[in-house]
């Protein structure tokens, strides 16, 4: 769609009968099919130009040479084919009545395809689906070297967060693997999986509840299953179009089973939960974010784990982003031959999706 200074659409004067018609103040006349409307533009289908959009104030006639779905300021919808001067609207039903309105009152001028696009998108932001407002992304990171090394490193990153109205729904997926075949004993050196799936309701425009669902493994921390579930309260610290700053606090339920060679250990314990989440964009080629979410153990005095999540991504196009990610984990408690921190540092492709704009 091409957006045309007035002054140069001369070359529509000579046009088909069998058109819609604008006329300008300036006295220009311009021919094609009507479109759409808004408060500030009209789109017209052009055979010399495609579609167009001109100024509405810069409108001194509209004649349609057929019904267009016509929205009137406290009258609704008819449809009509359209005759508007300055000073008067001349809407004609397929019945034959002719109603008359100010022009002012007219608020939007559709196409059948147009009419049926506005409805769906109404429809979408008044009642959405399950399937609408989805954005996320998938992040792939693969490294592998032969010759005098053989290693293998495969790593993926998947998120997707639907904000509809006062709800927000995320869901999250990331698994690391990693291998060797240079050195006794061959095998995995690095196999981790983590997934989960959190609800924020916003109760006012700052404060917000959360309940959140997490599953871990990890072979090397002879980690089975780490179940962590609870909710809690958060605030809008911050938000713009460029980003947003949140912090929480709430509890959850955590069980870890341990399968280490002595036999199997299981371990139970509530904490508490302190988060922070940070998302910004300072350049719309570069895009950050870094989540912080700290959980003492309540039932064992002095023993925590925190997690750490960041990652710093570039877009190539619409829908491929180079990403470079950073992932910290600790366990203050883990068994007693097994290290306390992991830390993962990531780079791939990433692409992305956003379904929240049509």
């Amino acid at each position: 769609m091409r957006i045309l200074h007035l002054p140069l659409l001369l070359a529509a004067l000579a046009a088909p009968t069998l058109a819609d018609r604008i006329t300008l103040k300036n006295g220009d006349r311009l021919t094609g099919s009507i479109v759409t409307t808004d408060d500030k533009t009209l789109t017209l289908k052009t055979d010399f130009a495609g579609e167009i959009k001109i100024d509405r104030t810069t409108i001194a006639g509209i004649q349609s040479d057929k019904p267009l779905n016509v929205t009137v300021k406290d009258q609704g919808r008819i449809q009509a084919k359209v005759d508007a001067v300055e000073g008067e609207a001349k809407l004609s039903k397929a019945d034959g009545s002719v109603i008359a309105v100010p022009p002012s009152a007219v608020a939007a001028l559709r196409d059948d395809a147009s009419q049926k696009a506005w409805e769906r998108e109404e429809e979408r932001l008044h009642h959405p689906r399950l399937n609408d407002f989805w954005s996320g992304f998938v992040t792939l990171g693969l490294a592998n070297a032969s010759g005098n090394s053989k290693t293998l490193s495969v790593s993926t990153t998947a998120s997707a967060v639907r904000a509809a109205g006062k709800n927000k729904m995320a869901l999250s997926f990331a698994q690391l693997y990693a291998s060797q075949n240079t050195t006794l004993p061959y095998g995995a050196t690095a196999n981790r999986i983590t997934g989960g799936f959190r609800i924020d309701r916003d109760v006012t425009s700052r404060l917000f509840v959360y309940g959140a669902n997490v599953y871990d493994y990890d072979r090397f921390l002879d980690l089975d299953l780490r179940i962590v579930a609870g909710g809690g309260l958060g605030w809008h610290a911050w938000k713009s179009n460029k980003g947003y700053f949140d912090v929480g606090g709430g509890g959850n339920w955590n069980r870890e089973k341990f399968s280490p060679v002595t036999g199997p250990v299981t371990r139970n314990s509530m904490e508490a939960t302190v988060s922070e989440e940070f998302s910004y964009q300072p350049y719309s080629k570069l895009k950050l974010f870094e989540r912080l979410t700290f959980f003492p153990n309540l039932s064992e005095a002095g023993e925590f784990r925190f997690t750490f999540d960041s990652s710093a991504s570039v877009p190539v196009n619409k829908w491929l982003e180079w990403n470079v990610g950073f992932n910290n984990r600790y366990l203050s408690n883990p068994l007693s031959d097994k290290k306390k921190n992991d830390t993962i540092l990531t780079m791939g492709i990433r692409v992305s999706f956003d379904q929240t704009k049509r």
